[in-house]
């Protein structure tokens, strides 16, 4: 993961979980341990109350009695057989950005395996903050134009097709076979028909009288934290206690 943030002033910071990291840097404590896995937690939901956190675990291979049945598997002798369950074990947690730093930036941008993706950014006379990864995850679903196809509209076209295709089967077994619940398909169907009329490209027509085009607006839930406690921060490594964003010899953010 490659995590850039800009700031007001044109400064720009990268940070690397690859490049320049030791193979080890989990489990070199433990000589016995095997780091199969490292999971990397970017914590969005705590940029408020936190900063911009990145919180570290990972998993470790050694065999330590727990195992996971594999139903239908058999070794050479026809006996069951299991693998090892890998243990989640604690890593470490790194503050990229404090809580009041987060006020001095432009944008954050994470490359991830499917991409990048504008995580986080600032506009508006307001200077609002504004969660990039929740409005990416409604954008997939919902926006469509000349060149793009949401994945609400995309699952709509799926289902007519399958049902063409399948007219002995009800809608219920034709939702289980493209992945979706019929009640969450319902949904969709409902309000792809809802926006269905009057759509040319990103814009919503009014269709009564006729007047200029209004773009609808849609405002998502903040979802709840899952972590409210400060002792949860971990140790950081990029921000010193006495943060408090620019200094006034300076124009930066952390006093390195």
């Amino acid at each position: 993961m490659i995590i850039a943030i800009e700031y007001k002033n044109g400064r720009m910071k990268e940070f690397d979980t690859s490049a320049f990291t030791a193979t080890n840097a989990m489990s070199a404590g433990d000589k016995t341990a095997r780091n199969v896995m490292t999971e990397l937690d970017l914590r969005l939901d705590l940029v408020n109350e936190v900063g911009l956190r990145l919180d570290f675990y990972w998993y470790d291979a050694t065999p330590q009695g727990q195992r996971v049945d594999i139903p239908g598997l058999t070794d050479s002798k026809g006996d069951p057989v299991s693998l090892t369950s890998a243990s989640r074990r604690l890593g470490t947690s790194v503050l990229l950005c404090s809580r009041e730093g987060i006020k001095q930036i432009s944008r954050i941008i994470v490359q991830r395996a499917n991409g990048t993706v504008d995580a986080l950014w600032r506009q508006g006379t307001g200077d609002w903050l504004i969660n990039g990864a929740r409005f990416e995850a409604q954008r997939v679903l919902s926006y469509t134009d000349s060149n793009v196809t949401s994945m609400n509209s995309q699952a709509v076209f799926v289902f007519k097709y399958m049902k063409k295709a399948n007219p002995l089967m009800s809608e219920e077994e034709i939702c289980d076979l493209i992945g979706y619940p019929l009640d969450a398909y319902k949904e969709i169907q409902l309000d792809e028909a809802k926006n269905a009329e009057g759509i040319v490209g990103a814009e919503l027509i009014e269709s009564d009288d006729g007047e200029d085009s209004e773009y609808p607006s849609d405002s998502a839930a903040p979802e709840p934290s899952d972590s409210t406690s400060n002792p949860s921060l971990g140790k950081h490594f990029a921000v010193d206690d006495d943060d408090d964003g620019f200094d006034d010899d300076e124009d930066s953010l952390f006093d390195v």
